[in-house]
């Protein structure tokens, strides 16, 4: 009788703990999605700097050579 009883209880722990797993992976995935936005804005930050900092480069050179 007392293991009847049981059973339905372990059954919904059981079940609660399948749930929080998988909402946790759920949560770990968007943890990594949100943190590969973050790397890929930043590169894209990065490459476009560089981008301005050899145009800057450049004119300099030039105007120095120009003299």
């Amino acid at each position: 009788m007392v293991v009847a009883r049981m059973f339905p209880k372990h059954e919904l722990a059981r079940e609660r703990q399948q749930t929080m797993l998988a909402e946790a992976a759920v949560e770990r995935q968007a943890v990594r999605v949100r943190a590969l936005h973050r790397a890929t804005r930043r590169g894209e930050r990065a490459q476009r700097q560089l981008a301005r900092s050899r145009r800057e480069a450049v004119r300099l050179r030039n105007e120095l050579t120009a003299r």
